[in-house]
């Protein structure tokens, strides 16, 4: 059979809409005598076994995951950097290109998803194999996200049948459709009459220009379209995966940005990497003391790891270390106005202020984005 990646044509829009539709239809007398949770778990291994390309590799992987998350959830284990670094070693390998064996789709958010269910399990509790299996594999964000959390997840499995309602295939639906309208009209358009006629290799700084601010704007409708399709289509199906995106370039600083910008990641790098890591740094004798320095040496880790986990190319790294030293700045000046510094964008007009600092954040998230594009001629 054709392979049909999620959201990757009209085949694929086929396939879910014919089973939102006999979920809705049948949902009766489905819950009679099949769980919810049962009835998406063979849903999703069916869909993988017929739709996904090497989908062998797929159910390897999802193997290795889960016997590496059952060992550490079931013996109880409480220190968190060695499974990361288990759970993380494929992802890892796959990425530096030594082991072709785990070159899976969408292997860096299933990584992500599995860290979170083994750090979490231990105050929420672990996952059957069947909702580990459905969670990691869910269709909708198995490619690009977004990075749901397993209890939440869970939660709507329990609820199940329930959450099968017209409001939800209403709500679903209003999201689905700007998605679709930022990723297959506003993206496309963007690509085909401005970022495909720019010369990527040209030197010019007109050129760069124009490039890095084509490239950002397709960025934003491609990815934020994508993000609202997963979401739209998984609320018509009863699991309610959280927004991705909120606005970003109306962020007037960093951190709103990532408040805004791929909102799942950049919970999840705070909640699983900063924050840990924050409270080991203060560890050292020669840091004690020094919290602002601690702070940004873990915020600039932090986007160090977020652009490793995009790649180990260069443009990658390089990208995620500039939006670590603007990060880094902006918790500078926030700490310098508290302690009583002067804060020099109080020399403006309230609504001038707020531009201007939004002006100096989305330039400065143009040109991140243009180096993480690899499309600087270097």
């Amino acid at each position: 059979m054709e392979n049909i990646l999620p959201f990757s044509g009209l085949y694929f829009f086929i396939i879910i809409f014919s089973y939102i539709a006999f979920l809705y239809i049948f949902k009766n007398i489905l819950k009679t005598f099949i769980p919810y949770k049962t009835l998406l778990f063979i849903s999703i291994i069916s869909y993988i076994l017929l739709c996904m390309p090497d989908f062998y590799e797929v159910l390897i992987f999802l193997l290795y995951v889960y016997a590496v998350y059952w060992i550490f959830v079931s013996n109880k284990y409480h220190e968190t950097l060695f499974p990361m670094i288990i759970i993380a070693l494929p992802m890892i390998l796959v990425k530096l290109d030594i082991n072709p064996m785990f070159k899976v789709i969408g292997i860096s958010y299933i990584t992500f998803r599995t860290i979170q269910a083994v750090l979490d399990s231990y105050n929420y509790g672990k996952l059957s194999f069947i909702e580990f299996t459905t969670f990691i594999l869910f269709p909708t964000t198995l490619l690009a996200g977004p990075i749901d959390r397993s209890y939440r997840f869970q939660e709507d499995l329990k609820k199940g049948y329930d959450n099968l309602t017209l409001v939800n295939i209403g709500k679903g639906w209003d999201i689905l459709i700007v998605g679709v309208l930022f990723k297959f009209i506003f993206a496309e358009f963007v690509n085909r009459f401005w970022l495909s006629g720019i010369d990527e290799h040209s030197t010019a700084i007109l050129d760069m220009i124009n490039s890095a601010y084509a490239y950002t704007v397709y960025l934003f409708f491609d990815f934020a379209g994508y993000s609202a399709m997963a979401v739209g289509i998984s609320i018509m199906m009863g699991i309610n995966v959280p927004m991705n995106f909120n606005h970003p370039y109306l962020a007037p600083n960093p951190q709103d940005f990532w408040r805004r910008f791929h909102i799942t990641l950049g919970t999840w790098l705070t909640d699983y990497f900063f924050k840990p890591l924050y409270k080991y740094l203060h560890n050292f004798e020669f840091l004690k003391g020094r919290r602002l320095l601690i702070q940004n040496l873990a915020i600039i880790s932090t986007f160090l790891l977020m652009g490793m986990w995009n790649g180990f190319t260069w443009y990658f790294i390089f990208s995620g270390f500039l939006f670590g030293i603007y990060s880094a700045i902006h918790n500078i000046y926030v700490v310098y106005v508290k302690k009583g510094g002067f804060d020099y964008f109080t020399i403006f007009p309230e609504i001038i202020s707020i531009n201007l600092k939004r002006f100096l954040m989305i330039n400065g998230a143009v040109l991140a984005l243009y180096f993480f594009s690899g499309r600087v001629p270097i």
